[in-house]
């Protein structure tokens, strides 16, 4: 594998992006033995992506928002989980040089909060904060694994709200989540407050009338009464999230979003070289970058 010409990663999301995972997967790579570079690509077209993507030196990509998505029809294959969520954050190698896609984000989501909350129990109700590309794999990690009963959904953007719906309906056959579109403070004052709460939003101050009913409504089930359960936080910057300090205020365990980059290492650098990597040391690694900033 060392000798093979195949030996660029990307991670390929919009202009002004970034992303932890550049030093922790140059890092996977050299504890590999492999001379693999990872590089960032801030590229405005998922057209762009692909011209990298199909290149003779391609071994692996992780795809960012707002290409989640964008990308699907694009690949030469996608799997369940990528129609299951409507979203495509890993491509990797196949035979002839095929590239497929598949979801690892609701894998980082479950297995984060089963190490935080291990004795998880079936028909608790879930919430997911937001409507974009993670919203889709937390509401499958909630549903298909934590077997969450009902899931509230909020958000500022209808339209984003009727994608995501269209979405999880897309395979009745298999895939049928009670999903609740929590729209304003009213409702949530006559429903149970949720124990798994997944925010998949910016760290950001609610600026217009809908994103400050969203903030109200999630505010709203964090104070409410219950057993007060687990929040987890996509977002990683800043690690201590707003959200997450008013989770930890109102007496909710906490996850924090580095926690769900870390725990797709393994699945990533398995489905582009088939090795095993030391998921501890990556994890702490992602840890430290995102706090020390090094």
């Amino acid at each position: 594998m060392a000798s093979h010409p195949r030996n660029r990663l990307y991670i390929a999301g919009g202009p002004g992006g970034g992303s932890v995972g550049i030093k922790v997967h140059n890092h996977i790579a050299k504890s590999l033995g492999l001379n693999w570079t990872c590089e960032f690509l801030q590229l405005d077209s998922v057209d762009k992506v692909m011209d990298i993507y199909r290149a003779p030196d391609f071994a692996g990509g992780i795809v960012t928002m707002p290409h989640k998505r964008p990308i699907i029809p694009l690949l030469d294959h996608s799997d369940d989980l990528v129609e299951i969520t409507g979203a495509c954050n890993l491509v990797y190698l196949a035979e002839g040089g095929k590239l497929h896609g598949t979801n690892t984000d609701w894998q980082g989501t479950y297995d984060a909060i089963i190490a935080k909350s291990p004795d998880h129990v079936p028909g608790r109700t879930g919430m997911v904060y937001g409507a974009g590309g993670a919203s889709r794999a937390a509401v499958y990690a909630l549903w298909e694994k934590l077997k969450c009963d009902k899931i509230y959904l909020v958000n500022r953007d209808e339209e984003e709200v009727a994608g995501l719906l269209q979405d999880l309906r897309r395979r009745p056959d298999i895939y049928w989540p009670e999903v609740v579109h929590v729209k304003t403070l009213e409702m949530a004052k006559g429903l149970p407050a949720p124990y798994y709460i997944v925010s998949c939003v910016p760290d950001f101050e609610p600026v217009t009338l809908p994103e400050t009913v969203a903030r109200d409504i999630l505010v709203e089930f964090l104070r409410g009464a219950g057993p007060k359960g687990l929040v987890l936080d996509m977002c990683y910057h800043p690690p201590m999230t707003m959200n997450l300090q008013l989770a930890v205020e109102n007496g909710f365990e906490i996850v924090e979003g580095q926690t769900v980059v870390a725990a797709q290492y393994k699945y990533q650098w398995e489905a582009w070289t088939g090795q095993t990597i030391d998921s501890k040391e990556a994890f702490e690694m992602t840890e430290r970058i995102i706090r020390d900033g090094h």
